[in-house]
């Protein structure tokens, strides 16, 4: 699979910038911009569970989808890659799998088939899931979108350590704090909004410009994440 398919890629209403710390969220309102990123990432690392919903152009190729995840090992994700099709994960307890893909997706990962091979499985799996391993050489690259630690310390690389506080705004109903990266060299920017009222969550990031553009959306923080197997009759083993 070409690498970019593989990066999975792709977050307050405070009245004005020098409202109190309880006004922006637990402590925010007394550090910089990067002291608030740093509160941001680790509260959203720490988090039991998340949701999270991309639409961005990866080095020219539109990635869409979401995966909702907890620290159990529990996951459902969906995510399109363009024209190279659309992969789903549901990963239970960190120990069983289930992948589907539309028929795009199998024709370009399945090409090293022979013509009839390839249409003979393409109707096996229409529609069909099947379950591969957790882990170890034949475990899917599709699996990377429910694994590991996500981290979003690179969040923190460029911005300036001074005393600005960032803008009072809303997401989707929610009291948010909004950080803007000023405009590199490479018209690449950043903007980053974070929960003003509880947990310091990321709730969205916005990107513009350089290889990597889009919006990711956060939510459902520490709800449960509904992870089924799928009906026995639509799951088939494959070779």
């Amino acid at each position: 699979m070409p690498a970019v398919l593989r990066r999975p890629a792709a977050a307050l209403l405070c009245a004005a910038v020098t409202l109190s710390a309880t006004a922006c969220g637990p402590f925010l309102g007394d550090l910089t911009r990067p002291g608030i990123l740093g509160r941001a990432i680790s509260a959203t690392e720490a988090a039991k569970s998340v949701t999270v919903h991309t639409d961005v152009l990866s080095m020219a190729v539109p990635m869409k989808g979401y995966v909702s995840r907890d620290n159990r090992g529990n996951c459902t994700a969906k995510m399109s890659y363009g024209p190279a099709g659309t992969a789903e994960v549901i990963k239970i307890d960190d120990k069983d799998v289930y992948l589907r893909r539309d028929e795009s997706l199998l024709r370009m990962q399945e090409r090293h088939r022979s013509p009839e091979d390839l249409e003979a499985l393409i109707d096996d799996l229409k529609g069909r899931w099947t379950k591969p391993p957790v882990d170890g050489p034949d475990a899917p690259d599709e699996l990377a979108l429910c694994g590991g630690k996500r981290t979003y310390t690179w969040l923190e690389n460029g911005w300036d350590d001074d005393s600005a506080k960032g803008e009072g705004t809303t997401v989707e109903g929610r009291k948010a704090l909004k950080l803007a990266k000023p405009v590199g060299s490479d018209g690449e920017t950043t903007t980053v909004y974070i929960a003003a009222e509880g947990p310091p969550y990321l709730l969205k990031i916005v990107t513009t410009g350089g290889e990597v553009s889009g919006t990711t959306m956060f939510s459902h923080y520490d709800r449960p994440v509904e992870a089924k197997a799928p009906p026995v009759e639509d799951v088939i083993v494959t070779d």
